[in-house]
């Protein structure tokens, strides 16, 4: 059975490639950043650790946890 992939910021409606390529239009590279712009990862705040790993690799799916998984290695 496969699993879904988590793909977007739920509460900005915006999909990791949404947030890879305005991060990169902007020249941001936090996460703070695209918070302060109100652009994702402000709300309820799951996504943070997922747009984390987009900033530093550019990946933009994920198997639920995985950035959790990676940080715990």
């Amino acid at each position: 059975m496969a699993q879904n992939k988590v793909t977007k910021c739920i509460c900005h409606n915006k999909s990791f490639v949404e947030v890879r390529k305005y991060a990169e239009q902007h020249e941001l590279s936090s996460v703070t950043e695209l918070q302060d712009d109100n652009f994702c990862s402000n709300s309820c705040g799951l996504c943070e650790p997922y747009v984390e790993v987009v900033l530093q690799t550019g990946q933009t799916e994920f198997l639920p946890g995985e950035p959790f998984r990676k940080s715990n290695k």
